[in-house]
């Protein structure tokens, strides 16, 4: 079943309950309401009558012609003895069966259906002395009740019915304006699903309905889904670049060593160097692509507290031994402890320290700075530096500003993007500030309540 025909039937259904309740509590209200009228009327006209007559008076024989002239019209009176026997009854209307009448106290009312016909009956007590001597019941035929009731279920009924018709009516023309946008998302979700091709909900008006933000909604991760999917493409095919460049230069020497290197040396020399630093690249480039897929698995960290200065100090001793540059640490703190994970953060300083020396021939510095909540690390070189409409740029995948950043270094242009990847991880923030031909500085801000 459809949605919009469950909401349909459920809102009809509903507003359908709704009516006939009311249509009950109506019905309901009016019997009591003309009931409670008329009981107070006949109960007046009994305590009127007996107070005319005499309370003694009315319940000796011979007051039948002045009875007779307070009867009511469609009406039965009949007195009763402080034993609750019959003494006298005073009838105009025939068809009443009093037998049917059973008398349940001295001082009280009731509404009773007999054969079809609603019958009022009210008591009132007949006191003298302060004491109650009988009992006054007078019954009362409710022609004009019935009719009235009669008529008010025939508009009930009719008023229910032409509501349920403009109610289903209603709910029709509401599910359907109402679910439109989801038919729309559904069609257009069809439609990318056939053709692979992103498309968006098209909508006219801003408001702040579910609907819309849910149209929203659907659009925005429409754009962020075709975001990565392009990315996607692009990465996949800058890795098969790298990859192929590099495969193709091991081919080309290989059939350099297989066609001349038997027999000379330099070419056997020069060949296998080639074959070696580019399977080191590959190497590497393969080693990256594991660590970048790695990131993005959203893997648990293996939070522990430690000393950033002292993991700073190793990764920088580390790093000395393979390059002849000076890499100077500088911190207001002997200790700055922090939480984070020590093994991402190794490779995220490693990452920065490397890129650094790569394009810079001077020495290289580490500040360090804590403030409140969050640590800061800074790694900043001088050497070329980057263009500025550059640096938004050296985050993505493969990137290398073209100028510089060539396989001469070494580099897969991989490395900031993991490191932009570790730093996300732990929930903080790395930005590049760069002029070129003064240095470039990277920074880094990490929350320490990770």
């Amino acid at each position: 079943m459809k949605l919009r025909t469950k909401f349909t039937i459920l809102t009809s259904a509903l507003v359908i309950l709704i009516l006939l309740s009311v249509d009950v509590v109506v019905y309901m209200l009016f019997i009591h309401i003309a009931t409670r009228n008329e009981i107070d009327l006949l109960r007046n006209k009994s305590e009127q009558i007996i107070e005319k007559i005499g309370p003694r008076s009315i319940l000796s024989t011979g007051q039948e012609n002045q009875l007779q002239s307070y009867l009511p019209e469609d009406s039965i009176i009949r007195i009763y003895s402080p034993d609750l026997k019959v003494v006298q009854i005073y009838q105009e209307e025939q068809d009443i069966d009093l037998n049917q009448i059973h008398f349940t106290s001295m001082n009280g009312s009731e509404l009773l259906d007999i054969e079809g016909q609603k019958l009022l009956v009210v008591r009132v007590p007949i006191q003298a002395d302060d004491k109650v001597i009988g009992v006054f019941e007078i019954v009362e035929k409710m022609e004009s009740l019935k009719t009235t009731t009669d008529l008010l279920i025939m508009i009930l009924l009719f008023s229910t019915g032409g509501a349920v018709i403009l109610v289903v009516l209603g709910a029709s023309l509401l599910s359907r304006t109402l679910l439109k946008p989801i038919s729309d998302s559904i069609l257009t979700m069809r439609e990318i699903e056939s053709s692979l091709v992103f498309k968006k909900i098209p909508f006219r008006r801003q408001s702040n309905d579910e609907l819309f933000l849910m149209t929203e909604t659907f659009n925005r991760m429409m754009e962020r889904l075709e975001e990565s999917f392009l990315k996607q493409q692009q990465f996949v095919s800058d890795a098969s670049h790298e990859l192929n460049t590099t495969i193709t230069i091991i081919e080309g020497y290989a059939n350099m060593l297989r066609r001349w290197g038997i027999t000379d040396k330099q070419i056997q020399i020069e060949s296998i160097d080639a074959i070696y630093e580019e399977s080191k690249q590959m190497r590497k480039m393969t080693r990256q692509l594991l660590d970048l897929a790695s990131s993005q698995q959203n893997n648990s960290l293996n939070i522990e507290k430690f000393d950033l200065v002292a993991c700073c100090k190793q990764v920088a001793s580390i790093v000395k031994k393979l390059h002849t540059q000076r890499i100077i640490i500088h911190s207001k703190h002997r200790e700055i402890w922090i939480n984070a994970d020590l093994t991402k953060i190794k490779q995220l300083l490693l990452i920065l320290i490397d890129n650094a020396l790569k394009y810079s021939k001077r020495e290289i510095e580490i500040h360090l700075k804590t403030e409140s909540t969050n640590v800061e690390i800074r790694v900043q070189d001088y050497g070329i530096g980057i263009e500025l409409e550059e640096i938004s740029n050296v985050f993505e995948r493969f990137y290398r500003v073209d100028s510089s950043r060539h396989r001469k270094t070494g580099g897969t242009g991989l490395g900031l993007p993991i490191a932009k990847s570790i730093v996300n991880e732990h929930n903080g923030k790395i930005w590049i500030e760069s002029e070129v031909g003064i240095g470039t500085e990277v920074i880094v801000q990490l929350n320490n309540q990770i």
